[in-house]
């Protein structure tokens, strides 16, 4: 079988990336509104094929495109930060006075990047709770981009020390369950939920070139499910973690059907809007869980409202900014050369 060639090689826009993180999102949403009761904790799943996906596609703009760091973050800021200032000023606007109220202080950690530690230490977050995981991964960031930082002005095996630093998350994490620590509050720690995110950037720095057995990917994603569901948090979140890590690094090289399957149009529309619907789902979840209206019509709600907030705030703001900021950098080109 003839490998994918890696796409930062191609320039090939990947659909069954956007496919994985359209089943994330999914994983999330029907987690909140259905499955947790049966399975407490199923919606996590979601946020951990979140945390690898990222892994991958950070290592390679980091580490292999070797973007700009200045550019990095910008893009980081653009694709973020605009839906997420305006979910979290109408959230809390709109329930202020409410069952679910969540108040300034809350609101100020969340779009500070600082509400995951102040979930650990109880703080109460009402319904931005779940932006937790948002939280993680922009510390992540920040971590592999000083390691990028470091690897530019000194030579050292990048992808092995990603890795380690993944191990010693995973480590951190079962260490802490162990001695008694409460599952939720273990896995909101950035230094603990960081695991899949560095080892699944790590693995695709060191096996990105080499072809895997088509079968590889789609067994590794089958045990990690499987591994979820498990009681032993060194199943559920070590093994899971790195199997997720291993799928998401094999993918290109999958079996064609498994990559058709992930590129329905189903899924690479749920992971284009899958950050506005990461957001918007959660008001509608925790009205859910007050029963405040039925199932059905608190989930359409919640579409209908990330779609407003994709196609009204997310994707216009991302495109005015990085149009902003290229020109600024065009702008600075010119001139440093007709100086």
């Amino acid at each position: 079988m003839i490998q994918s060639q890696p796409h930062e090689e191609t320039g090939k826009h990947l659909d069954y990336l956007d496919g994985w993180r359209g089943i994330a999102v999914i994983f999330v949403i029907v987690g909140h509104f259905w499955l947790d009761d049966f399975k407490p904790g199923f919606s996590t799943f979601g946020v951990d094929l979140f945390f690898v996906l990222s892994g991958r596609l950070m290592s390679e703009i980091l580490f292999v495109k070797r973007a700009e760091l200045p550019t990095f973050f910008f893009r980081r800021f653009s694709r973020i930060y605009p839906a997420l200032f305006a979910f979290v000023v109408i959230t809390t606007l709109a329930f202020q006075g409410s069952e679910i109220s969540h108040g300034p202080v809350a609101a100020l950690l969340a779009l500070t990047f600082t509400l995951n530690y102040a979930m650990v230490y109880t703080h109460p977050v009402a319904l931005l709770d779940h932006l937790w995981s948002l939280c993680v991964e922009e510390h992540a960031y920040i971590l592999l981009a000083g390691v990028a930082f470091l690897s530019r002005r000194r030579l050292f095996p990048v992808g092995a020390l990603i890795i380690a630093l993944g191990a010693a998350a995973t480590l951190n994490g079962l260490i802490r369950t162990e001695l008694g620590a409460s599952v939720l509050y273990t896995h909101w720690r950035s230094d603990v939920s960081v695991a899949g995110i560095f080892i699944a950037g790590g693995l695709w720095l060191l096996l990105r070139k080499r072809q895997a057995p088509w079968w590889v990917s789609p067994l590794a994603l089958l045990i990690a499910v499987v591994a979820k569901m498990a009681p032993f948090q060194v199943l559920s979140f070590g093994l899971s973690t790195t199997m997720l890590a291993l799928s998401i690094t094999t993918i290109d090289s999958a079996a064609p059907v498994f990559r058709k399957i992930l590129s329905a149009k189903l899924l690479t529309y749920a992971g284009l809007w899958s950050f506005s619907l990461y957001l918007w789902q959660q008001p509608f979840y925790k009205l859910y869980r007050e029963g405040a209206a039925p199932t059905p019509l608190l989930l359409l709600a919640a579409v209908l409202v990330a779609l407003v907030s994709f196609y009204l705030v997310e994707k216009p703001s991302r495109t005015a900014l990085n149009r902003f900021f290229q020109n600024r950098v065009e702008k600075v080109v010119t001139a440093g050369r007709t100086a």
